[in-house]
């Protein structure tokens, strides 16, 4: 088959998203357009994704089984049904599936075109015994999308996601202990004759940035001290630099966690923090006197917890 651009089609993945190509109408459980940038929509089928219907790659971060078990594809010997000449259109039901109307053809993952007749929604709880349609089990599973507040699982903190206060201490550590010790022609200078406790106290500060108790604030200073210990130091840009290489090379030394997630929102913060650093130390500079210890949480990409609906096992 050689379709045109045009033609309405959802083409399942081998253990991934719908991708719908051509002419259709896109509609999310609330019933508004859905708008994505390309010629693919990608949409999920694994049940998992925190921006549904879209697919956010959380299928394979949980090792999504997409298996197509609806019976052999190929109607017709993967001839396309006749046409009827109605708008394509997939809409995302509410706690539901995504039901098809219109012209639309669902190629299976090998190639040929499923029959749909009587067969108009397509899963995606994840869970279906009938890959890729929907046979109902969302209702077992309690499915939801969209998640009403307060009822979908919350992400741990990025402070628990690294393990906590102990996890920080072994960062800042090794953090400064190989950076004195080798040592760092660049970053050396800048903490030669550094207080013992400066380790933890720069855990400390990581620990209530990313959502853990008010340890700075209640024993260290709080922002006010941080800022402080910056003042005059006239940082440069090649030491900002080497610092958040370092801490990032340390992070992978004792263990932090690698996923994704967490390594762009860490980096992100050690970039935002060690600018703000650096415009602070510069002689003369006018810096922000008082405000809070920062709170950095998991911005666009918070890690993948599995939903109530993903954690219990159907028979």
């Amino acid at each position: 088959m050689s379709p045109d651009d045009t033609t309405a089609q959802i083409h399942v993945s081998v253990d991934g998203p719908y991708l719908v190509t051509g002419d259709v109408e896109i509609l999310d459980a609330d019933g508004h357009p859905i708008r994505t940038r390309g010629p693919v929509t990608h949409l999920c089928r694994c049940g998992g994704s925190r921006n549904a219907p879209l697919c956010d790659a959380t299928h394979g971060l949980k090792g999504f089984d997409g298996t197509e078990t609806c019976g052999a594809s190929g109607a017709g010997g993967g001839r396309r049904s006749p046409r009827s000449g109605d708008a394509a259109c997939v809409r995302a039901l509410v706690d539901g599936p995504l039901q098809l109307t219109g012209d639309i053809d669902v190629i299976g993952s090998d190639g040929l075109v499923h029959d749909t007749t009587g067969r108009r929604t397509l899963c995606r709880c994840g869970r279906s015994r009938t890959k890729p349609f929907c046979d109902g089990t969302h209702l077992e599973v309690g499915f939801r999308d969209p998640v009403p507040a307060g009822e979908g699982r919350e992400p741990p903190t990025m402070y628990e996601w690294a393990g906590g206060v102990d996890a920080l201490e072994r960062l800042t550590a090794r953090f400064y202990g190989d950076l004195l010790s080798e040592p760092d022609p660049i970053l050396e200078p800048v903490f030669r004759g550094m207080d013992p406790g400066h380790p933890r106290h720069v855990a400390a500060w990581l620990g209530e940035t990313f959502g853990g108790p008010p340890a700075f604030s209640r024993e260290h200073g709080g922002y006010e001290h941080m800022v402080s210990k910056h003042r005059g130091l006239a940082l440069t840009e090649i030491q900002r630099q080497r610092w958040v290489e370092r801490m990032c090379a340390t992070a992978d030394l004792v263990g932090l966690p690698r996923d994704p997630d967490f390594r762009a929102n860490f980096v992100g913060y050690l970039e935002w923090g060690t600018r703000i650093a650096v415009f602070n130390s510069a002689p003369g500079a006018r810096v922000i006197e008082h405000a809070p210890v920062p709170q950095w949480g998991w911005g666009q990409s918070p890690p993948y917890t599995p939903q109530p609906w993903e954690t219990g096992t159907l028979d």
